[in-house]
């Protein structure tokens, strides 16, 4: 604890007793077989997936009984494929068989900025439709390869969220298994792989959906060392409260001081002992709430969701765990920028001057720009420590993102075009999507100009390319290093609808894998 938290939790008694003592809530297992007997003995519900003339065609189907199987062709032929539809009938009631059929039927083409992956689609059509609290339920999913499997396997987890509060909901335990079949046959290979990744991503969406009361930094950083418990060749450092100003990371530090938990910046550096290249940097935001700090969000309820202002941090630790877990041979350094903006009589102010890890000074003209800062300062850190050679940070950075790319696309300002393309090769590989925006230091740092210091900290002009742009004021503070770097704003696919995705994860792991090949 910093000595700005001990002053107050000698005053109000803090830190309290969160909801996060709890018991956890119950959720569904969710589990991937290769065996299509095991799925379907004792199942009460069956749900068939695949592209509408898949199913018409009829090879997904082979393996289940003939009512089912004529029931699922019945259902195809009048199916017409939409984003988040399905179609649901009774079965015959025959002795141990299922009582009811899903189909979805998914579209049998989709445009060149969707990925044939479909984990958009199945996640849409399965979040409202076969839920375990009926009993067992035997997912059948149709993949025209099988190495769509592990990001189709993300896109249905995240329709199973693993977090709940509803004193009314049932647990539901009843489990959910799917199992993967291309023309082929079934996918056998690399289940393990796929159970991670889903695990990941409901790891990353239990992590956002939590609200600040149970997941402070403090929480958080707990959270984090718990997440990667057992894992080989890591070790974990946190540079905490007034530590961070002694290791230069005043801006990190200016964000969070007035809250309650003590802002930190948490390194969990993966390095076998058989790693080659270069080590690769994967950074997070994890601004466990976003109050806008002294620029409150008080206008159309801007504030509510805020908790969701860790999406990024949250990808980032999934992605590792899942890197980690596959045993790759490439030393991995993540560090996560934990902090919550709040307001205080600590509060950082307009008007500001901080001068940043980098060396840079930054006159602070919006505190509702902090994710950048904490973002850069942790960049900087990172990249003059560890001394990478490629960059990725992830961040719930601007909502300028959904205006440039919209809610299901992040926006990918990436430093130089082959490290763009192999993140938007990552987001269609991974079901993940994203979309490049502008990288165009030349056009845009000219919006940070200050009168006083090196930088302000938000752009002068918000019609001039704002996502682009907010992402390029982290890269300002690294381009002085010979390094790769890309950023990944998620501010859109990381939640919506009230809910947490955990997007992010499947495209951070396709990516690091990609510059590993």
């Amino acid at each position: 604890m910093d000595a700005r938290c001990a002053r107050r939790a000698a005053v109000t008694g803090w830190p309290t007793i969160l909801l996060s003592s709890l018991a956890e809530p119950l959720m569904p297992k969710l589990d991937v077989v290769a065996d299509l007997s095991s799925a379907l003995q004792d199942a009460q519900t069956v749900v068939i997936v695949g592209r509408r003339a898949d199913l018409v065609d009829g090879w997904p189907l082979t393996g289940l009984s003939a009512a089912v199987r004529d029931a699922a062709a019945r259902l195809a032929a009048d199916a017409k494929p939409a984003m988040g539809t399905s179609a649901t009938t009774l079965l015959p009631l025959t002795d141990g068989g299922p009582r009811s059929l899903v189909l979805v039927a998914l579209h049998d083409k989709i445009s060149r900025h969707l990925s044939e992956v479909r984990a958009l689609e199945l996640h849409l059509a399965l979040r409202s439709v076969a839920r375990p609290d009926g009993g067992k339920v035997a997912m059948v999913v149709a993949l025209r390869e099988a190495g769509h499997a592990l990001g189709a396997y993300a896109g249905i987890s995240r329709a199973y969220p693993h977090y709940t509060r509803k004193t009314s909901q049932k647990p539901l335990l009843h489990p959910v298994y799917v199992h993967f079949v291309t023309a082929q046959g079934p996918v056998q290979d690399g289940l393990q792989a796929i159970r991670d990744a889903g695990a990941a991503v409901r790891l990353a969406q239990r992590l956002v959906d939590m609200p600040t009361a149970e997941l402070d930094t403090v929480a958080f950083e707990a959270e984090t060392r718990k997440a990667i418990d057992g894992l080989p060749h890591i070790s974990t450092t946190s540079i905490i409260g007034d530590e961070l100003l002694t290791k230069g990371l005043r801006g990190l530090h200016a964000v969070g001081r007035t809250a309650m938990a003590a802002p930190r910046l948490v390194i969990c550096d993966y390095n076998p002992p058989t790693a080659v290249g270069d080590p690769i940097a994967l950074i997070g935001k994890g601004l466990v709430y976003d109050t806008g700090g002294l620029f409150l969000k008080i206008v159309e309820s801007r504030m509510l969701t805020m908790k969701c202002d860790m999406g990024g941090a949250a990808a980032v630790l999934g992605a590792f765990v899942t890197l980690v877990k596959s045993g790759i041979q490439r030393r991995i350094v993540m560090a996560i920028a934990m902090a919550e903006n709040a307001i205080g009589p600590d509060a950082y102010r307009p008007d500001d001057i901080i001068e940043m890890h980098s060396g840079k000074t930054m006159e602070v003209n919006n505190t509702d720009a902090e994710g950048r800062i904490c973002v850069a300062d942790a960049a900087s850190y990172i990249a003059r420590t560890y001394r990478p050679k490629v960059v990725i940070d992830a961040a719930t950075l601007t909502g300028a993102q959904l205006f440039a790319t919209g809610k299901y696309h992040a926006a990918i300002v990436a430093s130089d075009g082959e490290l763009e393309a192999t993140a938007l090769a990552a987001g269609l590989a991974s079901g993940d999507h994203c979309m490049p925006v502008l990288f165009s230091p030349e056009l845009h740092t000219s919006e940070y100009k200050s009168t006083v210091a090196d930088m302000r900290n938000s752009v002068a002009d918000r019609t001039n390319a704002a996502s682009s742009a907010s992402g390029l004021w982290i890269y300002l503070h690294i381009d002085d290093l010979d390094l790769r770097w890309c950023h990944i704003d998620l501010a859109g696919p990381a939640y919506f609808d009230n809910r947490a995705t955990g997007y992010g994860v499947a495209l951070i792991d396709h990516m690091v894998r990609a510059l590993q090949a």
